[in-house]
């Protein structure tokens, strides 16, 4: 029985723009199955809804990952709890910075009796000059949803510090893309395409390595 992974996150989880198809957990799976050497790869499992904050992120986690019996738990969300949503009378973050730190904490009190180990992948940066970017707008007044990089920058040292406490792995993502090399790929400004992706994976599949993932699997 192959081991599963089981990846929970938000659009840039889920692979949306990438011409592929694949995402950064589609190439993820492919590359560890080429250099498979057991009887069968590890099993991923994409749970990427795009849009989703932190918020979602709880309340998907009883309903839509533990009973999957993951292996290996990787978390990817938190760009969207960063993002302005600009109408005339307000521009404010989905979930502000305060409000995102209490519900990474309520995040991984669930997952604290679980015994799979939990990886935490943090955002990435974002092409300012391309936003903001109107998307499925909600009403006639929304002017679109706006997102910046310092912003982002604060959340990812709030989720890096929240994780450490939590004594779960996490792959600064922000800090370890090259962002000059990286914003290039965001047709939207947020999303990446098939390269950017290719970036993502490169990361992810260095620090798969340094955790020795292997040691977890069922085979």
């Amino acid at each position: 029985m192959a081991g599963r992974i089981v990846c929970i996150g938000d659009s840039i989880t889920e692979g949306l723009c990438d011409e592929l198809a694949l995402g950064w957990v589609g190439r993820v799976s492919k590359a560890l199955a080429e250099t498979n050497t057991k009887a069968e790869p590890w099993r991923f499992i994409n749970l990427g809804v795009a849009g989703d904050t932190s918020i979602d992120i709880k309340h998907r986690l009883c309903s839509e990952v533990t009973y999957r019996t993951p292996q290996i738990l990787i978390i990817a969300a938190g760009i969207n709890d960063t993002a302005y949503k600009i109408w005339p009378d307000h521009r404010g973050q989905k979930v502000d910075l305060h409000m995102a730190r209490f519900t990474w904490k309520e995040i991984f009190a669930l997952m604290s009796s679980k015994d799979f180990p939990i990886i935490s992948v943090g955002p990435t940066p974002v092409d300012e000059s391309k936003l903001p970017n109107i998307w499925r707008p909600f009403d006639d007044k929304d002017k679109g949803t706006d997102l910046r990089n310092d912003t982002i920058a604060e959340y990812n040292e709030m989720l890096k510090a929240e994780v450490a406490l939590a004594g779960h792995y996490f792959i600064n993502m922000f800090d370890e893309l090259d962002h000059a090399q990286f914003i290039k790929t965001l047709g939207d400004g947020l999303h990446p395409d098939a390269n950017g992706f290719d970036m993502m994976t490169e990361i992810i599949l260095r620090h798969l390595k340094i955790i020795n993932i292997d040691q977890y699997s069922l085979l």
